[in-house]
């Protein structure tokens, strides 16, 4: 098997952590949370030449609805201040999109899912309300070991 990409672990820990949720929680992976106007040289994008940079549209790892409020999820293998961000980034936006209205007027909470904290970054967002859940999956304990600690030697 080849190395597999932090892109795949944090798909395969977002997945494991959803299925330990309670049964009655809604969730859903890949989420459109809104679609900003996308504008070039000072003029919008047509809609037919934004469709063509619909790559640039910002899309969560995760929504959950637990019956009282919305997580919006960010996974990250390490929880960095560029998830924290972007994770605040999409709680901004996603009130405007389709998907919320189902939930309206539920609040929407900020979530870094990761399985290595930083602890200053984690401190730093939670006064922004971003909430941090770390959580190891049952494969991280030798292939997150191995990639992290693999070549470190304690002395």
């Amino acid at each position: 098997m080849g190395v597999q990409s932090n892109a795949q672990r944090e798909v395969q820990l977002l997945a494991e952590w959803l299925g330990t949720l309670p049964a009655g929680w809604r969730s859903k992976t890949h989420i459109r949370v809104g679609s900003q106007t996308l504008v070039y040289q000072g003029v919008r994008l047509s809609p037919a030449r934004a469709r063509a940079f619909e790559v640039w549209s910002d899309w969560a790892d995760a929504r959950v609805f637990t019956g009282a409020e919305v997580w919006i999820v960010e996974a990250k293998i390490v929880g960095t201040a560029e998830a924290y961000g972007q994770v605040l980034d999409y709680c901004n936006q996603y009130p405007e999109s389709e998907d919320y209205k189902q939930f309206a007027p539920a609040p929407v909470t900020p979530l870094v899912l990761c399985a290595f904290e930083k602890r200053g970054s984690a401190t730093f967002f939670a006064r922004f309300g971003v909430r941090t859940v770390i959580f190891t999956p049952t494969w991280a304990a030798t292939t997150l070991a191995t990639k992290v600690f693999g070549s470190i030697v304690d002395l």
